[in-house]
């Protein structure tokens, strides 16, 4: 991030700033995001700490302005960010807030309560109540996950429950006919950890697939077909996503078509595709107006980060909400909240 009083470089698409349009610029962002209107050179003026007059004030704006960094509505207004603006204040010359270590310990402790197939909806919760911002979770995706071990739990003369446990502590089961005996019960469960602990879901249902297709007449056949049974069919969006606070969208969705928003917020897998385009990057990534895919959020902003423990698939917590967002808190809240998700492993607990 950008410094005051150093110049910004420029990177391939972002035009270099002197030290004082960098400030310059920097006051009109954090004025809009205070305000909402356009920012006047004499509010600029005001807050800048280097003593320029607004005559030059106005001179640095003039030049903003044509590089295409602010608008002006009109010839007599002062000046918003563009969507150029805005991405260079992001990537450049924004200072992070740095939560507090009061707000570490709150979201800890918030993790601490959950079970693990609950920690993304309460981390979600509460990031969504800390930012007054609507937020959508994606868990790790189902096929890449870390089998650890099975258990069949007798049910019936007829009916067993699968129970499978994954490396993040989460638990998935499934109804299967029972094997036949507790002796082949307990067979299953030891074929398993001997062939399959420690894969990933795919390989499981891959390798399965392969050898239940060719003679499928061996001894462990009817064990193998009963592991086949206990792996979930596939991910559902439904399952996948977490969408919290969404109301804090609606109320400040200006002049927007919120009936539109609240569809596409309940249309998870449009939700999912659009966390899942996001390439991954270290810390939190900040996606703005027309960059996002889906037609009906363009004009506002998503700010993401991955999460997961070191060898287990990698999920996303995000926050999305108007252009006009305190990116400066936001960002740091974001990946705080991917960085508590990515530290915590509880004990399992049935999905």
């Amino acid at each position: 991030m950008g410094r005051p009083g150093v110049a910004v470089p420029a990177d391939e698409h972002q035009p270099t700033l002197t030290p004082r349009q960098a400030d310059v610029l920097r006051c009109v962002v954090r004025a809009y995001v205070r305000d909402g209107g356009p920012v006047s050179s004499a509010m600029v003026a005001a807050e800048l700490r280097c003593g320029s007059s607004s005559a030059t004030v106005r001179v640095e704006l003039g030049h903003l302005t044509r590089l295409g960094l602010l608008d002006q509505p009109h010839v007599s207004a002062g000046r918003l960010p563009s969507a150029a603006g805005l991405r260079l204040f992001v990537d450049q010359l924004m200072h992070p807030r740095r939560p507090t270590q009061q707000a570490r310990s709150a979201i800890e402790a918030a993790l601490d309560g959950a079970e693990p197939a609950e920690r993304l909806r309460a981390a979600s919760r509460h990031l969504a109540s800390t930012c007054t911002l609507t937020t959508i979770g994606r868990r790790p995706r189902l096929d890449d996950a870390i089998v650890e071990r099975l258990e069949v739990m007798e049910l019936s003369a007829d009916r067993a429950l699968a129970i499978l446990v994954l490396g993040d502590g989460t638990v998935r089961h499934r109804m299967v006919p029972h094997p036949g005996s507790r002796a082949l019960v307990l067979r299953a469960r030891a074929l398993f950890a001997e062939r399959f602990s420690g894969w990933t879901l795919r390989r499981i249902r891959d390798a399965l697939r392969a050898e239940l297709a060719g003679d499928g007449r061996g001894p462990d056949a009817p064990l193998l077909a009963l592991a086949a049974r206990a792996l979930p069919t596939g991910e559902s969006a439904d399952d996948a996503v977490i969408v919290e606070g969404r109301t804090h969208l609606l109320h400040r969705a200006d002049d927007r078509d919120v009936s539109g928003l609240m569809r596409t917020l309940e249309e998870k897998r449009v939700l999912l595709d659009v966390l899942d385009g996001l390439a991954a990057v270290a810390g939190a990534r900040v996606v703005l107006g027309d960059e996002l895919p889906v037609a009906a959020l363009h004009g506002l902003a998503l700010v993401s980060a991955g999460y997961g423990l070191p060898g287990q698939p990698a999920g996303a917590v995000a926050v999305i909400g108007p252009v006009r967002m305190d990116y400066a808190r936001v960002v740091p809240w974001v990946a705080l909240t991917a960085e508590a998700l990515s530290g915590h492993r509880s004990a399992p607990a049935v999905a």
